[in-house]
């Protein structure tokens, strides 16, 4: 092993600062939080009530529900029923030929 390589070596084993104590975390307080998440921001503004008493929330779903009743948007009406009626569950169909050596394999003559 050259000069070099030895030394960094030993560089690796060096403890610099003040080591941690077992079961003690290295940053008890987590990361800073930078701002606010959009998530949280929607939140808050769907929250606010106007004048007549309705939450900005159900303002925009009233509006949705017209777009689906009076207008027929295709969007509008898939958004209300997948919220009411769920989601359709999608199914897969796999179309490689392993199957057939599956199925093969599963129904092989005993010999």
């Amino acid at each position: 092993m050259s000069d070099s390589a030895e030394k960094q070596q030993g560089n690796s084993t060096k403890v610099v600062g003040r080591p941690f104590k077992k079961g003690e975390s290295g940053n008890p307080n987590g990361r800073p939080k930078k701002g606010t998440a959009i998530a949280d921001i929607l939140n808050a503004r769907g929250d606010e009530v106007d004048d007549d008493g309705l939450t900005n929330r159900e303002i925009m779903l009233h509006k949705v529900y017209d777009k689906a009743v009076k207008h027929t948007d295709r969007w509008a009406v898939q958004f209300i029923a997948d919220r009411t009626e769920g989601r359709a569950i999608e199914r897969s169909v796999d179309v490689s030929d392993e199957w057939k050596e599956v199925v093969k394999e599963a129904y092989k003559p005993e010999s």
